[in-house]
């Protein structure tokens, strides 16, 4: 009899949210100060309806007073017609 190897499934998540955290301030060139924030999770929903979050990382710059607050920003759809890499950009490689 032949031991078969574990198959992992992928399992397609749906994102509700993104979890979104500030972790440093610059200064923009009106001289205005802004925050920049990094993307340090997501928020999906269980089969059952409820809530679920993944932290994939603590940010250590972004703790004030030994906590963290985070934001929850909606996905929003990229608009068509842009893509992030040229295709013809790709093709001009001189190797």
């Amino acid at each position: 009899m032949a031991i078969l190897p574990k198959i992992k499934r992928r399992i397609i998540i749906a994102i509700e949210y993104y979890v979104k955290a500030a972790v440093s301030e610059y200064v923009d060139q009106a001289g205005a100060t802004k925050k920049r924030y990094q993307t340090i999770g997501i928020v999906t929903k269980t089969k059952k309806g409820d809530l679920m979050m993944k932290l994939e990382m603590i940010p250590l710059l972004g703790l004030k007073d030994g906590s963290l607050w985070c934001y929850l920003n909606v996905p929003e759809d990229k608009p068509e017609g842009k893509a992030t890499h040229s295709a013809t950009a790709l093709d001009d490689v001189p190797f």
